[in-house]
């Protein structure tokens, strides 16, 4: 936050009346007023969505939210978080930065960090991945692209607003370890380093909160990471606003008008909801965020550059291009040849789905076609439509014998197959992972003919695919954006090498998911009975058959794993690409403590690096390891503590394709001895099995428990000495007394590290 703009703010806030103040909370007054009538200083801000390019209204009161200026339609977060880029999604803020500056636009709101808890979500798309670590590194970045541009982030929706059924009102219950491990870690990093300019609040309860006004969220994300710019609700959502201001609450969006809100606010004070100066703490921020904006748009102004929309418009296909997952080549089917004979089949291919509906929708400025970019490029490229969205089951089936009749004269048949538009979008959440029955129908009878057939699936999150197993080659392409369609066929045609990874797994039935039977709860309440397992962390878990495993992507050359070298932060391992042509590979860590005597801990992704490779180089690559790899939040003590323990750490290709593991221990810090502590617990520390010996001198019958705890024998080691405890060791050792007990609990607890 800018020194001189919070000097300027203080001045302001002491010059305004008490009722202009209040009509500083809401974002339609400072949008759509004059604003100088209420201080000379001040100047309008405003605020567009936009995690996959800028959806500007028209017009501010339009109730049509497609009505919008044109722009460059980047791929959805789904797509390009497959990418595991941290430079390219720097590049992708700064595109987008650019063009929100030419639109006067002062904060995108973006990006969307909420974790995929199922697959059922239906905003997934526009949410990064199942896992924190691989969303807060990738967001970051995206965060500080965007607002080197001059333009501000909007980090959201802080936090657990990770379905859409009854998003407005749901309780989600989530036990205090896994809040702050899987949803609030994918937070932390874009705030503490990101320094967005606002973060948005869930519409959500949580944990019997509303997010807005969450006292728990609001002092995590004011106090614990020192979080200083505009916290903003999402639409509609200011509950409880005097609760909300009260603790770090800022601005309504797009919130109420000017006599309203006065009203509110007025009355807020008069019951000692609020204090006028809670008032001033809260226009502050909002007023250090308008100066901010306005010294960017001078700048701007004085620049008077405009973003070049052809470059704009390759970097949406540079950016898919990265991003599209091969997940399925057997014998090498692809690239395909440009001379074969290719049959093109599937309405996709031709009305492409290529954007998430709701908030996020873009109204593109130049859209491909999937089948104009194959005919380009193939020499003997056909057409079939062989589906139809929306078609009766009479008209598919026709359509269908129409391809299959036809497919025999061909050396491929391409399918493009996926979700229609309305199947996923803000507002609501999928029914189920099916894709629509004509789309496999059609997929299955072609495998049935033996020929060649190839998928590209254009959706926004996961779906089955009953028919895997028997096609030659699957590319995922999510939603793509404008550019999807060139970048869907330099892969097919081998111009482009994939590079893509899942960063989210794809189970073989919605059954499997951690979440299935809890999502998405009753009418009141969801709850988060899957805990930390959330994704692949339950399926690594329980050793669950899958589709395809997170991080999983396939390339068009070959990468060999040699030597590797581990520590505690940093691992560096030599990767060889032993291929014919140029690829990328993403180097990914996994972590997993090993424990017998607890409950398992999730193995948990904790470092990756993507490199570029050519033909035969050899390279030795150093990944960071994620400061909290070896760490667990400790409720009790409401903090993370590094766990002393043997920990496994495995580099590869995916969280299944393993090259290399290597245990490593960390000495970390000792949980706390109590009363209550067992000694079986207790000996496991080091050197605390000759502490409690030398502390039983004088009480025979408890050294005699803690000797039985190395009986070969075992119903006296471990029902019997290990089991024991200093309240159950008081009760048969008369010795005992509870001042030597706390005597004892004193001394053991000083000597740990």
């Amino acid at each position: 936050m800018d020194s001189a703009c919070k000097v300027t703010a203080r001045k302001i806030v002491k010059e305004l009346r008490l009722e202009d103040k209040a009509k500083l909370l809401s974002q339609i007054v400072w949008e759509t007023t004059d604003i100088k009538k209420i201080h000379e200083d001040l100047k309008k801000f405003l605020l567009a969505d936009g995690p996959a390019g800028i959806r500007r209204l028209k017009d501010y009161f339009d109730d049509d939210i497609y009505n919008t200026r044109p722009s460059t339609c980047y791929p959805s977060p789904s797509t390009y978080a497959s990418s595991w880029n941290r430079e390219l999604l720097y590049r992708l803020g700064e595109h987008m930065g650019r063009e929100a500056r030419q639109e006067d636009v002062d904060t995108m709101l973006a990006p969307a960090v909420n974790i995929k808890r199922s697959p059922l979500g239906g905003r997934n798309f526009e949410y990064y991945s199942e896992d924190p670590y691989l969303t807060g590194e990738l967001a970051t970045e995206f965060i500080k692209g965007i607002q080197t541009e001059g333009v501000g982030a909007c980090l959201k929706h802080f936090a657990a607003n990770n379905q859409e059924t009854r998003r407005m009102n749901i309780n989600a219950e989530i036990e205090e370890e896994t809040l702050q491990e899987v949803y609030l870690s994918a937070f932390e990093k874009p705030v503490k380093e990101g320094r967005p300019k606002m973060v948005m609040m869930g519409y959500n309860q949580l944990n019997g909160e509303f997010c807005a006004s969450n006292p728990k969220l609001l002092q995590i994300l004011r106090k614990d990471w020192g979080y200083e710019g505009v916290v903003v609700t999402d639409c509609y959502a200011a509950h409880r606003l005097g609760q909300g201001i009260r603790n770090g609450l800022t601005l309504q969006m797009p919130g109420e008008g000017e006599a309203r809100i006065v009203e509110r606010v007025l009355k807020l004070i008069h019951d000692g909801e609020i204090t006028e100066a809670q008032l001033d703490e809260a226009v502050q921020h909002n007023i250090v965020f308008a100066l901010e904006a306005g010294a960017a748009k001078k700048e701007t102004s004085a620049a008077g550059d405009r973003y070049d929309r052809n470059k704009h418009h390759a970097f949406a296909r540079e950016l898919a291009e990265e991003s599209m997952v091969l997940l399925q080549n057997k014998d090498k089917i692809l690239p395909l040849d440009k001379k074969s004979r290719i049959l093109v089949t599937g309405e996709l291919a031709i009305h492409p789905r290529f954007q998430g509906g709701g908030s996020s929708h873009v109204n593109p400025w130049k859209l491909e076609i999937p089948l104009e970019e194959l005919q380009k490029r193939g020499t003997q490229t056909d057409f079939l439509f062989g589906y139809k969205t929306g078609g009766s089951v009479q008209e598919n089936e026709n359509l269908c014998q129409e391809v299959l009749k036809a497919a025999v004269a061909y050396d491929t048949v391409v399918v493009f197959a996926g979700l229609p538009d309305l199947i996923e979008s803000e507002g609501y959440d999928r029914d189920s992972m099916k894709m629509p029955a004509e789309q496999n129908q059609l997929i299955e009878k072609l495998t049935e003919l033996g020929g060649h057939v190839v998928v590209v699936l254009a959706n926004g999150s996961v779906v089955e695919m009953p028919w895997r197993k028997n096609v030659e080659a699957i590319l995922e392409s999510y939603l793509g954006g404008e550019s999807g369609a060139s970048a869907i066929a330099e892969i097919l045609f081998g111009e482009i090498n994939p590079s893509g990874k899942l960063a989210e797994t794809f189970p073989v039935c919605l059954e499997d998911n951690p979440s299935y039977l809890y999502f998405p709860g009753d009418t009141k309440r969801v709850i988060y009975g899957e805990g930390r397992f959330v994704g692949y962390k339950q399926y690594e878990a329980q050793k669950k058959p899958l589709a395809f495993p997170f991080g999983h992507g396939l390339s068009y050359t070959e990468f060999e794993y040699a030597a590797c070298k581990i520590s505690k932060s940093k691992i560096e391992v030599t990767i060889k690409n032993s291929g014919e042509r140029q690829g990328k590979e993403i180097i990914q860590v996994y972590v997993k403590k090993h424990t017998s005597k607890e409950n398992i801990f999730p193995i948990k992704l904790a470092g990756f690096e993507k490199i570029l490779l050519e033909p035969g180089e050899e390279r030795i690559v150093s990944v960071e390891l994620d400061e909290k790899a070896f760490m667990r939040y400790q409720p009790q003590e409401q903090r993370w503590n590094v766990e002393t323990g043997v920990y496994e750490i495995s580099v590869g290709r995916s969280v299944q394709d393993i090259r290399y593991s290597e245990n490593i221990t960390i000495q970390g810090k000792q949980p706390q001895i109590t009363e209550d502590s067992s000694i079986g617990d207790m000996i496991r520390m080091e050197g605390m099995y000759e502490r409690l010996e030398q502390a039983f001198q004088r009480h025979p019958v408890s050294l005699g428990f803690l000797e039985m705890t190395k009986d070969e024998d075992p119903l006296k080691s471990i029902s019997m000495g290990a089991l024991m405890t200093f309240n159950t060791l008081k009760r048969v050792d008369e010795t005992l007394q509870d001042s030597e007990i706390e005597a004892m609990i004193q001394l053991l607890n000083s000597r740990i590290v």
